[in-house]
Formats: C-alpha cells, sequence, structure tokens
C-alpha cells in the first residue's frame, strides 16, 4: 500500500499543468537555443571557408610621392562673436495695484 501511494503521487506530481507547461517550455528553449546556435557555427565555417580560398596576388603599386604641405597661411580678420544674452526679468511686485472695471462693446 504504501509502494502505492509514493508512485502515484510521483505520477501525480509529473502530470501536473503547471510542471508539464514548464518542461514543454523549458524543452523548446532549448530546442531553439540550439537551433540558432547551430545555424551560425555552420554559416561561420560556411563562410570561413569561402575566404579560405587562394586568390592570385594583387600586383603590387609603387609607392606614392608625397606632397610636401603647403605653408599655413595667416588667418584672414576674425569675425566677431556673438553672444546670446537673456533680458532680466522683473520681480514680481509685492502689492497690487486696485482692480480696474472693464467694459466690453
Amino acid at each position: 500500500m504504501r509502494y502505492y501511494l509514493l508512485s502515484f503521487s510521483i505520477k501525480l506530481l509529473l502530470l501536473s499543468p503547471a510542471l508539464t507547461g514548464f518542461f514543454s517550455l523549458l524543452g523548446l528553449f532549448l530546442f531553439s537555443f540550439l537551433f540558432v546556435h547551430g545555424a551560425k557555427l555552420i554559416l561561420f565555417g560556411w563562410l570561413y571557408q569561402q575566404n579560405n580560398v587562394q586568390k592570385p596576388p594583387e600586383p603590387t603599386k609603387p609607392p606614392e610621392k608625397k606632397e610636401p604641405p603647403e605653408e599655413k597661411q595667416a588667418p584672414a580678420a576674425q569675425e566677431p562673436v556673438y553672444y546670446i544674452v537673456e533680458r532680466k526679468k522683473r520681480r514680481a511686485k509685492s502689492t497690487y495695484s486696485d482692480p480696474k472695471e472693464f467694459r466690453f462693446k
């Protein structure tokens, strides 16, 4: 009787919907992880083999002659520098005038 209850409880735990979902999600993640990384490795290996093919040597070019740098000319008259200055703001009055009457026509 004791073994029956133990095996029944193990089956119940293994077949619970939450654990089944968890293990299927874990399996799907592992499958996609291995598939993506395997595809990347295959692609890198294929590209490595394509680039490793022997190419004919490129003809050597004669070295280019360097021209002496031109003398720097003195800078022309400097342009004026403009500064953006913010206007002063008035302080808020501590006292207010009497209210005025407005008439709309």
